[in-house]
């Protein structure tokens, strides 16, 4: 089978999906409108389109359109995943495939299990339906609370391949407990809130922590500078190490050689960081505004903390590093999830199921 992805770019949560795809025989192409230094092309170089000039006065962010209909065309798919149909460009890419008569799948990260809004139903279900498309998710939601949102929806969770096992991995370095911290330098990533947690603890554990951002634009390093300051302010300027713009496999490196992740960011849509350090055996912690909140089993492989609260985010993450025998347990269990819940057959096996209409 050969899946078409159309994406506004080639997101790093979408490498293990298309490597999937193609280690089980099916063959894989991806449009997109742009790229950026952290993407990795191991399993697939995408098609980078580019955006319309003719376009850009009206500012609405299409490829140009000959050549993506000549690719389109060309390539002739089996299906053909949208992310985000609602925008013009996955608007493009849905009408484009439904005149190919080609399976459509919406891809966007809505949450399975919500609360609609009475206008929701319309935006959502009327263009659904109207290219007779299918629809992935890889949020599941609060299943607790809420029935699935939308009869078309389906869970299909990020996917990745286990890296370090529990018996690989090498414990508490130099005798502290290594956090790890990956947060793009933007305010709502919370770093202020980690680096007072560290500072907290650090008053009664050894510990050491490391974060890894992306900088690239001044609003970044405006507040890189505002972390660095506070570390000094706290005196544990000596125990975060702060790194910038690493490539990917370095960063894979980087969980491998930690013992607990933290990510605390508010209001993140969909973090695949968290899964990733899972692969490696970490136990996670996240804010309970994190869409991917839903890999996480609280008291199994980690926690969920609320939002911008230091004494909660504390609190979790003191239950994890004062007992060392149950932070392996922990990490253990995060791997195994990963083999249960997020492999790659499984990933693929969902996805040949949606796209044949069994699914």
């Amino acid at each position: 089978m050969h899946f078409l992805f159309t994406a506004p770019r080639y997101h790093t949560n979408q490498h293990f999906a298309v490597k999937a795809l193609q280690d089980a025989g099916h063959e894989v192409t991806f449009l997109a409108l742009t790229n950026t230094l952290s993407e990795v092309y191991d399993a697939l170089s995408p098609h980078v389109l580019g955006r319309s000039s003719a376009m850009q006065v009206a500012r609405i962010r299409v490829p140009p359109l000959l050549r993506f209909w000549k690719l389109m065309w060309g390539i002739k798919p089996d299906a053909v995943v949208v992310r985000n149909p609602n925008s013009a460009y996955g608007f493009l890419s849905v009408a484009t495939a439904r005149l190919m008569r080609l399976t459509v799948v919406f891809y966007s990260q809505t949450p399975m299990h919500r609360k609609l809004k009475w206008w929701e139903i319309f935006i959502r279900c009327f263009p659904t339906w109207l290219a007779r498309a299918k629809w992935i998710t890889p949020l599941l939601g609060s299943p607790d609370n809420y029935p699935p949102a939308f009869g078309a929806l389906r869970y299909v969770p990020f996917v990745t391949e286990p890296q370090t096992s529990p018996k690989e991995k090498k414990w508490f370095r130099e005798g502290a407990v290594s956090v790890l911290c990956i947060a793009k330098f933007m305010r709502r990533k919370n770093h202020a809130l980690f680096i007072r947690a560290i500072a907290k603890l650090a008053e009664q554990h050894p510990i050491r922590a490391t974060i890894i951002g992306e900088c690239t634009i001044e609003e970044n390093f405006e507040l890189l500078s505002e972390i660095q300051e506070l570390a000094v302010s706290l005196g544990v300027e000596e125990l975060v190490d702060i790194r910038l713009n690493l490539p990917y496999w370095e960063v894979q490196e980087e969980y491998a050689r930690h013992d607990l992740f933290v990510l605390p960011s508010r209001n993140e849509p969909a973090a695949v960081s968290p899964l990733e350090a899972m692969s490696h055996s970490l136990p996670v912690i996240c804010s309970d505004s994190n869409g991917t909140r839903c890999y996480i089993r609280p008291g199994e492989n980690g926690y969920i903390f609320r939002t911008n609260d230091l004494d909660h985010l504390v609190e979790c993450m003191e239950r994890i590093i004062s007992d060392r025998a149950r932070l392996r347990e922990m990490g253990a269990r995060s791997y195994d999830l990963v083999l249960s819940e997020h492999s790659p057959t499984n990933y693929v096996e969902r996805m040949v199921a949606i796209v044949e209409g069994h699914g």
